[in-house]
């Protein structure tokens, strides 16, 4: 062959080289999945995608709208699959999250669809319009939220609760019953916060204006505690209870008289609540008055059989007035109630002196 046929030949295999269709990107699928999703051909729309995730599986791009496309193909679970794994690649894909809220939704799991909801409103503020049901599932956590305080269980209750402020931050119930979980579950700093958003929402919201002061009462800082319970009986001075606990404020303040004062305002507001017989015992007690004392504190017994609170003031009330015979069954009551310290070692040494 001579070198001129060798060099044509060179440039023929050149041509068809360079004529030859390179074979379709992930870029390629990706856009003709999209088209085919838009134009409702959902199975086309899976081919391509699949195609594209074939070729690069770490694109959460891709495998978010292979979700939608499975989703649009009434495929769940596939949906499922494909909306976690991208969100996985990227927490902070909203239409995912979105997606998968809906999902859930259809699951009938309003509990887990306003979780999923709650992060994609918190990406995408804008795109809660296109999602009619989050309403629906923001009712249902409510529901469950208030169901696990009324059953006590307050870490349960937080995550419910936490849902729905992220939809409706402005939800007053839920931010309220949000700080009584933290209290409850003795996380002061984070009751404080929430009880503080509730004033955000309403200043003279009078039961978040008490369990701040009750925060503050339980960290020690009395003075606050007083300044709070005011403002907060200012707004709703009906309160009995209260009313009972700025009594008990000012009687660790050693203010007797004023915590005399709230407590007898909280007894004319409700007979019944023991702890303001008992606070009111106490200053009896407190005052050497020992038969108003006794028969205050046996009142409070009526009420609450098995209270410390009132059985250790009232075996102190009888040991101070020599009443041993009395005193000594009503510490061994307390004394069966696993009452704390510093009263437990008091209470001994109570006992001791009666049996001496």
């Amino acid at each position: 062959m001579s070198v001129r046929s060798l060099c044509c030949a060179v440039l023929l295999m050149l041509g068809l080289s360079a004529c030859a269709t390179p074979p379709p990107s992930v870029d390629d699928h990706l856009a003709a999945g999209r088209t085919a999703l838009e134009s409702g051909d959902t199975a086309k729309a899976i081919q391509e995608l699949e195609a594209a995730v074939a070729l690069d599986p770490t694109r959460a791009e891709v495998q978010v709208l292979l979700g939608q496309a499975y989703y649009a193909a009434s495929r769940p679970d596939e949906a499922r699959q494909r909306l976690q794994t991208g969100l996985q690649q990227d927490p902070s894909n909203a239409t995912a999250q979105y997606l998968l809220g809906d999902l859930l939704m259809d699951e009938d799991q309003p509990l887990e669809a306003a979780q999923a909801y709650a992060a994609a409103v918190k990406l995408n503020p804008a795109g809660r319009a296109d999602h009619p049901r989050i309403d629906e599932a923001l009712a249902a956590a409510l529901q469950a939220g208030q169901a696990a305080v009324k059953a006590s269980q307050w870490q349960q209750a937080i995550p419910y609760l936490e849902a729905v402020l992220a939809l409706q931050p402005e939800h007053l119930e839920a931010r309220f019953m949000l700080g009584n979980s933290h209290f409850n579950l003795g996380d002061f700093a984070a009751a404080r916060a929430a009880y503080q958003a509730v004033l955000e929402i309403n200043p003279a919201y009078a039961p978040a204006l008490t369990n701040l002061g009750v925060v503050a009462y339980q960290t020690g800082d009395l003075e606050q505690a007083v300044s709070l319970f005011q403002q907060s009986l200012e707004a709703q001075p009906e309160d009995a209870e209260t009313n009972y606990l700025l009594g008990a404020a000012y009687l660790n303040q050693d203010q007797r008289d004023l915590a005399r004062e709230q407590f007898e305002r909280a007894l004319e507001l409700d007979a019944e609540l023991g702890q303001a017989h008992i606070g009111l015992g106490n200053v009896y007690l407190l005052d050497k008055d020992y038969p108003q004392a006794v028969d205050t504190l046996l009142r409070a017994l009526e009420l609450m059989p098995d209270s410390p609170e009132a059985l250790f003031a009232l075996g102190k009330t009888y040991a101070e007035m020599g009443r041993c015979t009395d005193a000594v069954p009503t510490f061994e009551k307390f004394q069966t109630l696993n009452p704390q310290e510093p009263f437990k070692s008091e209470a001994q040494k109570l006992l001791e002196q009666c049996a001496n």
